[in-house]
């Protein structure tokens, strides 16, 4: 009697609001079905949810026809419904796999769809997790870290989730750690794949990870499939640096570590050949191309090493080119030093700081290789040996040619005793051999042989020894004979003229 009374009463609130919007009318459409407002009416869920059961999703829900058998417009007023559309979800649940899913089972429909102590017909829109969570219990502090997400979750590349769904997912907070990029994830991949396989695909792995082929647990994670494998976002490829990579002198010593193994999850071929020139080391050959994986690895630009930079180093790079010519050949090719160092005018190419292979221009800075006004104050580094002036220079030519238009050859004067550069200095006929042997280099800009030979040839007017005290003949001639001809007609040390 309870029931139908209250059945009664809503009947009469219905007709007096039919009336007042005009029998016949169309109310507005329900968001969601009142359960218990119908409680008398259906005794059983099965009543309506007839497929549920087998599993027929197109049953799950009434057709909205049946609505008309009391809201007819007359009696009741008309109402538009129609079932909820599907949500697409992860979950592992199916309505069939569960053993108590009869209504007259232990549990049944109310155990998942009402929440505890509430009628049976106080139906919430989505089913109760916490009801679930009764039975199946769940031991997991955080839910996203230390659950076993496979018992609830089917992995991403089976569910029909499109890019947006994907993009909406919430990150664990363990993903927010800066290692996590770096390394983490790796360890927790092979620990767990299954976590991973729960958000993510193969494909968001190979968006990074150059040698994703190599990767076993890569390998491992399900691709994308169906509504996914069309739906799949695309994701930014992240790249932190190691903090090896950031010590002074990695470029250096980084090849010494390099490997497939070590380097292909970052780098492709294309980076090591941004700096390696030919012939690359084997290690290169051995690198994936960029145009044969998926990820686009770092895209490393080549730069200059830290020593490069400083301020005279195009000067002094001799030193350090000739401890370590391997080195430079990395980057280097071999002509860009011909470049310079078989220059024969002043106008040579002037070394750019950036280092690369390419880089040499003719006049690329004011002044060239050496500094502003640097002809009148070369002498002093010249004669010292602070540059290899011969290393640019053609000594016999470059310097004899800018000696005599200066008037400082005694080509234009009257030979080895006229006046010429040395006049500042008194006797300096009787001392030049000290500095002849100090720095030959410097006599040979203005004098040649023949000028020696006037005076230190057996056949020459003063017939003067260029030896010096404690001369080894005999060594001398053992490494290299023919020199010892240029001043001597004949051997000396076999019976020759001395």
């Amino acid at each position: 009697m309870r029931r139908m009374h209250r059945l009664g009463v809503l009947s009469a609130a219905l007709a007096l609001a039919a009336v007042a919007v005009g029998l016949g009318v169309v109310a507005q459409r329900q968001q969601g079905f009142p359960h218990e407002e119908h409680a008398g009416l259906f005794p059983l869920c099965e009543g309506c949810h007839v497929g549920v059961a087998s599993g027929d999703r197109a049953s799950f829900y009434p057709p909205p026809s049946q609505c008309a058998g009391c809201h007819d417009g007359v009696e009741l007023a008309r109402v538009e419904w129609a079932p909820p559309a599907d949500e697409p979800d992860n979950l592992r649940f199916r309505h069939t796999a569960h053993p108590d899913v009869e209504e007259g089972s232990a549990i049944g429909c109310v155990g998942c769809h009402t929440r505890a102590g509430e009628p049976r017909m106080a139906v919430a829109a989505h089913p109760v997790v916490r009801r679930c969570l009764d039975c199946h219990e769940h031991r997991a502090e955080q839910h996203k870290i230390d659950a076993d997400c496979k018992t609830c979750h089917v992995p991403l590349a089976e569910a029909p989730f499109g890019a947006e769904q994907i993009l909406a997912m919430r990150m664990p907070s363990d993903h927010e750690s800066g290692e996590f990029i770096r390394g983490l994830h790796g360890e927790l991949a092979e620990a767990n794949l299954a976590r991973c396989a729960t958000c993510h695909t193969r494909e968001r792995c190979e968006s990074c990870h150059v040698d994703a082929s190599a990767v076993a647990a890569i390998g491992q994670m399900p691709a994308a499939q169906g509504t996914v494998a069309r739906s799949l976002p695309t994701f930014a490829a992240h790249y932190p640096v190691p903090p090896s990579h950031t010590e002074d002198d990695f470029l250096f010593e980084h090849g010494g570590a390099a490997s497939r193994v070590q380097c292909a999850t970052c780098h492709t071929r294309d980076d090591c050949l941004s700096c390696h020139v030919p012939p690359q080391p084997d290690v290169v050959a051995d690198m994936p191309a960029r145009r044969d994986v998926h990820a686009p690895g770092v895209q490393v630009a080549r730069r200059a090493p830290a020593s490069h930079a400083a301020p005279f180093f195009a000067r002094d790079h001799g030193n350090l080119a000739a401890t370590g010519d391997a080195s430079c050949e990395t980057c280097h090719r071999r002509t860009m030093c011909v470049d310079c160092h078989d220059a024969a005018a002043a106008g040579a190419p002037a070394l750019v700081l950036t280092g690369l292979a390419t880089d040499t221009t003719r006049a690329a800075r004011a002044g060239g290789f050496h500094p502003p006004n640097y002809m009148a104050r070369h002498s002093a580094e010249a004669y010292g040996r602070r540059l290899e002036c011969s290393s640019c220079h053609d000594s016999r030519a470059f310097c004899a040619d800018c000696h005599e238009s200066a008037g400082m050859s005694p080509r234009r004067t009257s030979g080895r005793l006229g006046p010429g550069f040395h006049d500042a200095e008194p006797l300096w006929l009787l001392r030049h051999g000290q500095a002849a042997r100090q720095a030959l280099e410097s006599c040979t800009s203005c004098h040649t042989q023949s000028q020696c030979m006037q005076c230190h040839s057996t056949l020459g007017a003063f017939k003067i020894n260029p030896h010096g005290p404690d001369f080894d003949a005999r060594r001398a001639q053992r490494r290299n004979a023919a020199v010892c001809l240029v001043c001597h007609v004949t051997d000396p040390l076999n019976g020759g003229t001395p």
